[in-house]
């Protein structure tokens, strides 16, 4: 959020607490004060996320409104000799070049002149309104490159973005800045943090497809642990799924240190091949340590938790418009909701992006969401009565089975000692991703999408790892022994926590009957020692 263009940042830490005090109210969630030269040497006063600095460079506001960094003169003493955050600059005024105030009135003197001065701020006011819209204007149309004449490139972004329900919303202004930042020369990576729900993939994706068609390079999308030894020059790669693609699976440090490493070295072996990193803030936040050796890749951030009033603004649109007004029932529960109970209730780890996209999904959850202000057991609750509905009974078995298994996928052997061990009554050529009740649940893998695999090739998933999660949690209050028994490893090592430890909202604990199942599996099928780190493997 710009506060407003000054000119002079304070130089102590007593001056920029005092300063960071007064602007408290305009900064929200993560984002903190901050005040930073741009890059003609002006000052501004900005609410935006920390990032880490390294040694030599001083952080600057970009036009975009994101931080960038620039060299220090280190022959210079008070240039930054260590690595340090952009919120503690104030200890090397190398980085504010030059930051003293002018001569000119002070509009804040209360003396004679005090109308003159506040007549000037009006003006100065209209003047820097002026000023960044016109900027504005011209950083849209560079981007668009209506320049260039090309009518493909001069489409506007929000024609850009996907029609009807995305999988949450995406705020066009984190797009901008993505490729914004992407298009300086030196920078070969950014990475996109958010919490779970809080748009990260759709935003990074957004980015990817958006900066490929700029610049005419091919896009590619995998998990972490599926990076190609090689790709070709003029790509754009997101890499997403990062310490598990449903939650942390508590023995993949190795496996994300590896996959940094192995993009790191595409970098050094091509020169015109970028990277959108799609990670979770708090899983970074967790493992911040290991990765410190990798900071580069992870050194432009595109922050998606940051607060401010634009991007209140914009939930509440979304939640009136996806909500609210496409219900025709005068008396349905959802006219009293407002978007500020969505962040009060027992879900609070679960972002505003998502909550408001599953409710305008599934409006009929409303009433129970009210009623516990939980949308994982309001979902999950949702999933289970599926089966005693014999119009949904069909897709309710898909469902279970792609909850088993992980995903579907035509050219995969199905599973039919599963199909008759759980009791199921569908069969491989009964799947129709087209079926409308079938869609409101299960898609085409978004990656696949992309990559243009076919359908007979492609693998269907739900729309959202949280759909999995509570299809997760419905079979596992249902019957715990099903899952442990015939669940993939992958979502329960992510997903379940033995007994006596500390559960996160979206995992569940299992007791020692549970847990001695498991590892039986593990040792059957010869899995113990690859996960020999995880709290419910026992040695």
């Amino acid at each position: 959020m710009t506060i407003g263009n000054i000119e002079s940042c304070p130089v102590t830490k007593e001056a920029w607490e005092k300063r960071a005090a007064e602007r408290e109210s305009e900064c929200g969630g993560e984002s903190v004060y901050h005040c930073l030269s741009d890059n003609v040497g002006r000052k501004w006063e900005k609410c935006v996320q920390q990032s880490l600095i390294k040694e030599g460079f001083c952080p600057i506001f970009t036009s975009g409104g994101y931080i960038d960094w620039k060299s220090c003169n280190l022959s210079d003493p008070t240039c930054p000799n260590i690595s340090y955050k952009s919120d503690q600059v104030y200890k090397y005024s190398a980085c504010f070049g030059k930051n003293t105030p002018s001569e000119k009135i002070n509009i804040f003197k209360e003396d004679e002149d005090s109308y003159i001065g506040v007549v000037i701020g009006i003006i100065i006011s209209i003047l820097l309104i002026l000023a960044a819209i016109l900027a504005s204007i011209f950083i849209y149309r560079r981007w668009t490159g209506k320049s260039k004449g090309s009518e493909e490139d001069g489409e506007e972004l929000t024609n850009l973005l996907p029609h009807g329900l995305t999988d949450e919303v995406v705020r066009e202004v984190y797009v901008l800045n993505g490729i914004t930042a992407l298009e300086n020369g030196d920078v070969r990576s950014i990475a996109v943090l958010g919490k779970f729900g809080n748009s990260v993939s759709s935003t990074s994706r957004l980015i990817l497809r958006n900066y490929a068609k700029r610049m005419k390079w091919k896009s590619h999308q995998c998990r972490f642990t599926d990076i190609p030894d090689t790709i070709e020059e003029k790509t754009i790669i997101f890499v997403y799924g990062w310490f598990g693609f449903f939650n942390d699976d508590l023995c993949s440090i190795v496996s994300v240190q590896t996959a940094c490493q192995k993009l790191e070295q595409m970098l050094e072996k091509t020169q015109s091949v970028k990277v959108i990193v799609g990670m979770r803030s708090d899983l970074l936040k967790k493992y911040h340590t290991y990765l410190e050796n990798h900071s580069d890749l992870l050194h432009t951030e595109i922050n998606l938790d940051s607060e401010n009033v634009h991007k209140k603004a914009k939930l509440s649109k979304y939640f009136k418009e996806k909500i609210k007004d496409p219900c025709e029932d005068s008396k349905c529960e959802c006219k009293e909701l407002t978007i500020q109970m969505f962040r009060k209730g027992k879900d609070k780890d679960i972002g505003l992006p998502l909550k408001i996209n599953v409710i305008a999904r599934y409006h009929d959850l409303v009433p129970n969401y009210i009623k516990d202000w939980d949308l994982l057991k309001a979902l999950s609750d949702h999933i289970t009565a599926l089966v005693e509905n014999n119009e949904m009974r069909f897709v309710s078995e898909w469902i279970k089975y792609i909850c088993l298994k992980g995903k579907f996928s035509r050219s995969d052997q199905f599973d039919e000692k599963l199909v008759k061990d759980v009791g199921l009554e569908i069969e491989k050529d009964t799947f129709d991703e087209n079926d409308v009740d079938m869609r409101r649940y299960i898609r085409m893998r978004y990656s696949d999408q992309q990559n243009n695999v076919s359908a007979e090739e492609a693998q269907y998933v739900f729309w959202h790892p949280f759909i999995y999660i509570c299809a997760f949690h419905s079979l596992y209050q249902k019957d715990k022994d099903l899952i442990m028994r015939h669940c993939n490893v992958d979502a329960i090592l992510q997903l379940v926590r033995p007994r006596g430890f500390k559960t996160s909202y979206i995992e569940v604990s299992a007791d020692d009957h549970a847990v001695n199942m498991f590892n039986n599996r593990l040792r059957e099928n010869n899995l113990v020692e690859k996960y020999k780190g995880h709290p419910l493997v026992k040695l």
